[in-house]
């Protein structure tokens, strides 16, 4: 059932409208019905933002001891206030966070946020293919990460094996993917989808 959901899921987060903030794209809606804020990342296919990966861990408001991706970190920056303000706007409200690629890296800063200003609202993040944003994260926001998020990734993808450069990410992993099949790289989304569905029917 899970991968069911995931396949659909995808493929919804991979069309626009995008709002676009310097090299960041991402999109939000609000369901004043059953109250909840979706938030959702776009990957980016710009060399500049490939070039970001270089720049490695830089300190994170709001704790010192908190050290983030400093290329990740950036993306997320530029639309951080437009973030939390529809947030605070909407504090009643649950907050769904989805993203693939480059998405799925800073959105996982804005959880983390938003588990700083409300540790006891309802949030929960599905990402696909993510980078690995944290070197250093304080235990309780590990621990408050990992039970609000699922991170689908392939077993051959190199943007999601940063753990190699000491980078991390917190929450349940689910593998797609073949061991086998080493080329072409699973990070496009025609072989993510492809590798979903092959999960499902296994």
């Amino acid at each position: 059932m899970l991968f069911e959901v995931c396949t659909e899921h995808f493929k919804e987060i991979l069309t626009g409208p995008w709002i676009t903030v310097g090299r960041t794209d991402y999109r939000v809606a609000v369901d004043d019905i059953n109250k909840i804020i979706y938030v959702t990342g776009q990957s980016s296919s710009q060399r500049a933002d490939w070039k970001d990966n270089l720049f490695f861990a830089t300190k994170w408001f709001p704790d010192v001891s908190i050290r983030v991706h400093a290329g990740f970190l950036r993306q997320y920056k530029a639309i951080r206030n437009d973030l939390l303000d529809i947030a605070y706007k909407h504090e009643g409200y649950a907050i769904r966070i989805t993203g693939f690629s480059l998405g799925a890296s800073w959105t996982q800063i804005f959880a983390q946020d938003c588990l700083y200003r409300w540790p006891n609202r309802d949030i929960k993040a599905i990402l696909y293919a993510p980078g690995n944003p944290w070197r250093s994260l304080p235990r309780k926001y590990k621990k408050a990460l990992k039970k609000c998020s699922v991170f689908v990734r392939s077993i051959w993808d190199p943007v999601t094996w940063m753990r190699v450069l000491l980078f991390f990410r917190y929450g349940e992993t689910i593998n797609y993917g073949k061991w086998y099949r080493i080329w072409p790289i699973q990070h496009h989304p025609d072989q993510i989808i492809r590798a979903l569905k092959e999960r499902r029917s296994a």
